[in-house]
């Protein structure tokens, strides 16, 4: 089912489509793939919009981010643009003030990125902004920054090391290193490498089960999980206790 007029209508989306079926399944997709599906500024408006509609509806369960074509997830900056003649305050703002990666990584649903090709720089920093990252087994993560005299500016320097450990992000960061499918999972970056073919099939299933489970509960589960990084054990213990009794009240209501 695509999304209706309702939850679209003047959103001018020119770079993404997005599709929600009956179970509540978003589906997300960048669609430059002429450029390989690469960040400009259209696309992070695009996305800016579409992560408003996803966190406002309650019918959308779980967002799934993916890229239009089998060669690229996302490329990353659209450098063509990039190039063009701007000020360094100009530059500020068309980087800044769109912070779309932010918005992603902040949506109180959970997010599956299926990675179906490569995805570098600003591609591979959405990829991280995700809960859960399935990839093709040749579709590859990379961080090229450096080698163009850059570094990562959508957030690998502060995710990277919190979900590979801080050796493995250097590695990735100051080489370029690039991962495919089944060494990702292998250092931990993705959770399940497949066939290209079966890409498709593998996320729409995982996306399923977690649409059917209560939504309350999932949007818990994941606040805790986000923030267990910056809290204290106890303090985390605490409000984990919390929620659980929280949602225990409202199962009990709902039953009444």
């Amino acid at each position: 089912m695509t999304v209706g007029s309702s939850r679209t209508a003047g959103l001018g989306l020119k770079a993404t489509t997005l599709d929600v079926d009956e179970r509540g399944v978003a589906t997300l997709r960048l669609n430059r793939p002429d450029a390989g599906n690469s960040r400009n500024q259209q696309m992070r408006q695009d996305l800016n919009r579409i992560y408003d509609v996803v966190c406002a509806d309650d019918s959308i369960r779980v967002l799934v981010l993916t890229g239009a074509g089998d060669r690229a997830f996302c490329a990353g900056m659209d450098l063509k643009e990039a190039g063009g003649p701007e000020t360094p305050e100009e530059r500020r703002q068309r980087l800044s003030g769109s912070r779309d990666i932010e918005q992603l990584a902040s949506l109180p649903k959970p997010t599956i990125a299926a990675i179906n090709g490569y995805a570098l720089g600003g591609g591979c920093e959405m990829a991280l902004a995700c809960d859960v990252r399935v990839m093709a087994d040749e579709a590859r993560l990379a961080l090229p920054e450096l080698t163009h005299g850059l570094v990562p500016g959508g957030g690998a320097t502060q995710r990277l090391p919190r979900l590979v450990g801080v050796a493995c992000a250097f590695e990735m960061i100051y080489l370029g290193t690039a991962l495919y499918g089944p060494a990702a999972v292998a250092r931990g970056l993705a959770t399940a490498s497949v066939p290209r073919t079966d890409l498709a099939r593998y996320v729409d299933d995982v996306a399923g089960r977690i649409a059917a489970l209560t939504p309350a509960a999932v949007r818990m589960a994941k606040s805790l999980i986000s923030s267990s990084h910056d809290t204290p054990l106890q303090v985390g213990l605490d409000q984990e206790l919390q929620g659980l009794l929280e949602l225990l009240q409202e199962r009990n209501a709902n039953k009444a």
